[in-house]
């Protein structure tokens, strides 16, 4: 038997091709199907945070609320939203909406010309359930489970996958390359963030306040956080998921150059998160003279936010400064939303929408060349340009995102599937609507503000009226005879 004639150079060489290729594609998707599972822990964070900040009574109903985002947005994604957010653009050089992958369609196709389409649904999916969550909190306390599901339906369908289409599908019509300069956010200040946060503050708004809160005769203490360790322990959740919602969004790790911008980003995310946690907290504190754990923890969830556009393209240092600058824009919306009194219980607005824009201006204002950016004060090509388009796209989000809540809220309040009655809010939403009716029994049974119930009184018992017979002795108290 003759052997085998060894392979030639155009063989090898194709063979060493498909190697890398195999190789490439395992390192990127662990990379990001990691990241991705990051991204959802936020989901923990989120749901204690809420948790923590509404009162006891309605512990229950914001959990509750916090998973249905997650199965809702699960389906919603799968039936419609990737198809819209990531289908083939509707035209060219300036596409709407997405027109193809509506439940999965051409996912194995595109899978034996060597493309990912599953791992790029799970990592957007991650995005999508949280832009969702954000709205839960603004909410809470006082909506209808009924209400807040449609919405959610509705915004993980429609309003967030047109503006992710618009941006992060690189043939939208604020990001493609028929532009002179295009829409930047690295990781979703703005797509994400700013989303929900508008979407949160018309929620809120139309909901209107808690029962009581702003009233000038009731104490407004009962509506401060019932859970502060909760709320803190959530913060670092999201702190922590953040490392895979920005390094994540890197989207490759088969190089030198993905392993080195990923690390940027991190080191970026970090230094935002820090710088604005402590200048809400010093801030708040110069103002009270109080020690605020809220403020703290508020301070590093806007500083994150800010810095969520840009940590792909600045420095550390500019990094600092932009968390800094968001935890002022937190400060300013949370003083605007108690001036409109919009009762927003977790600041959602604040920072979300509020950190979440100035991180989209951000884009347009710092960042060299060197590391990606193109901002206005490094003097870039075309940065006024990129600052105008990081304006329009900041423009588009709050009117689209707002302009569509507004549009679900208003007839759903009309309808009564919104609000639920003073009586309930009274009451407690775990008493009138959950099972059980305490999310805090602890083996006993608990009132809904989270107090034991008194047992049941026992029958008096008669007083029986005893003789005690004394007797004193004669003797001595020595026991001795005088």
């Amino acid at each position: 038997m003759a052997d085998a004639a060894p392979p030639t150079l155009a063989e090898l060489t194709a063979q060493v091709a498909q190697m890398k290729a195999d190789y490439d594609e395992a390192l990127d998707t662990c990379w990001i199907l990691v990241c991705a599972a990051l991204v959802f822990f936020m989901h923990a964070g989120f749901t204690m945070l809420e948790t923590g900040c509404v009162q006891l009574k309605n512990t229950q109903n914001i959990l509750c609320k916090n998973g249905l985002v997650v199965v809702i947005a699960t389906i919603c994604w799968y039936l419609i939203g990737y198809g819209l957010a990531y289908g083939e653009p509707n035209t060219e050089g300036g596409s709407f909406c997405g027109t193809s992958h509506f439940a999965g369609g051409g996912f194995l196709e595109e899978q034996a010309n060597g493309v990912n389409r599953w791992r790029d649904w799970f990592f957007q999916w991650a995005f999508c359930a949280t832009c969702g969550t954000i709205v839960s909190g603004a909410m809470a306390e006082r909506t209808a489970l009924t209400g807040f599901a449609v919405y959610v339906a509705a915004m993980t369908t429609f309003v967030y996958p047109i503006v992710v289409h618009w941006t992060w599908s690189g043939a939208g019509w604020l990001n493609n390359d028929t532009r002179t300069a295009s829409y930047k956010d690295f990781a979703g200040s703005g797509i994400v963030h700013m989303c929900g946060g508008i979407s949160a503050l018309v929620g809120a708004a139309v909901v209107g306040p808690r029962q009581g809160r702003f009233a000038a005769d009731v104490d407004q203490d009962k509506f401060v956080p019932h859970n502060v360790p909760i709320l803190v322990l959530g913060t670092f959740i999201l702190f922590f998921g953040w490392f895979g919602f920005n390094p994540g969004s890197s989207l490759a790790m088969k190089s030198q150059a993905d392993a080195f911008s990923a690390s940027m980003v991190a080191m970026n995310t970090t230094a935002g998160g820090a710088m604005g946690g402590l200048v809400v907290y010093l801030l708040e504190f110069v103002l009270t003279k109080k020690h605020s754990v809220g403020a703290l923890c508020n301070g590093i969830l806007a500083g994150l936010v800010g810095i969520t556009a840009a940590c792909g393209s600045v420095e550390p240092g500019e990094a600092f400064v932009i968390g800094g600058v968001g935890g002022l824009f937190y400060l300013a919306g949370s003083a605007l939303a108690r001036a409109i009194k919009v009762d927003d219980p977790i600041e959602a607005f604040a920072v979300h929408g509020c950190a979440g824009f100035w991180g989209v201006l951000a884009v347009g204002l710092f960042g060299s060349e060197e590391v990606g950016g193109n901002g206005i004060f490094h003097g870039g090509e075309n940065s006024g340009a990129q600052l105008g388009v990081q304006l329009l796209g900041a423009l588009m989000i709050t009117l689209w995102s707002g302009g569509f809540a507004a549009l679900f809220f208003v007839p759903l309040k009309a309808a009564g599937l919104l609000r639920v009655s003073e009586e309930m809010q009274t009451m407690g939403l775990d008493e009138a609507k959950h099972s059980p009716r305490s999310a805090y029994s602890m083996g006993e049974p608990m009132t809904s503000t989270g107090k034991p119930v008194a047992p049941p009184r026992e029958a008096p018992v008669k007083e029986v009226a005893v003789e005690v017979a004394v007797v004193v002795s004669t003797e001595a108290d020595d026991g001795h005879e005088s």
